[in-house]
């Protein structure tokens, strides 16, 4: 979002509106769970690890922030966790094994690929195909694109009508393929970063 306000203001229009996951999960945490648990908001601190730093800055936006209570307090990169790890002197091997946190239960599967990488757009494409076509897709197969480093792609057929999705990994990536759709040489009804 951030990347689009500043170099691309005439495609916010063409954002998402929904929330990324992180920010997603913080929310809910603050709202759904903590009311579950007798807590207030600000009784719960949520850190997020997540493998881009551009997360940290999203964290931060205003939108993200009810009664001057951040939805996700603090956000470690998986680099930052895995030195903390490791200067703790953590051996994963050495641990007892245990079940993790299930705040919410058990979701969908749309909802465990959602935070992945193509996650996103493939959930979005499950959802598509089952609403508009009454069968759902259930593989989306993401191939890579030559001629856009970094650039995943696939195409669907939903109820006779085709789709084309892709994923990207990295602004730099991202700002090739805006400036390819651009120029005409590339096509992409739904777009993940």
């Amino acid at each position: 979002v951030k990347c689009a306000e500043q170099y691309y203001p005439e495609k916010l229009n063409q954002l998402s509106t929904c929330r990324s996951p992180q920010q997603m999960f913080g929310s809910l945490l603050k709202t759904h769970y903590a009311k579950g648990q007798g807590l207030e908001r600000k009784d719960i601190f949520v850190v997020s690890v997540m493998p881009c730093t551009a997360k940290k800055f999203e964290a931060r936006r205003p939108e993200f922030t009810t009664a001057g209570v951040r939805d996700v307090d603090a956000v470690l990169t998986t680099q930052e966790l895995a030195r903390m790890i490791k200067s703790a002197g953590i051996v994963f091997d050495e641990l007892e094994e245990e079940s993790f946190d299930s705040p919410f239960g058990l979701g969908t599967g749309a909802g465990v690929i959602y935070g992945a990488s193509g996650g996103v757009a493939t959930a979005v494409v499950r959802e598509a195909s089952h609403i508009l076509g009454k069968k759902r897709v259930t593989d989306v197969e993401l191939q890579p694109v030559a001629e856009l480093p970094g650039v995943r792609a696939a195409e669907i057929e939903i109820d006779g009508r085709k789709a084309r999705l892709a994923v990207v990994s990295g602004l730099g990536n991202a700002r090739r393929m805006i400036a390819a759709m651009d120029r005409g040489e590339a096509a992409y009804d739904i777009v993940e970063v």
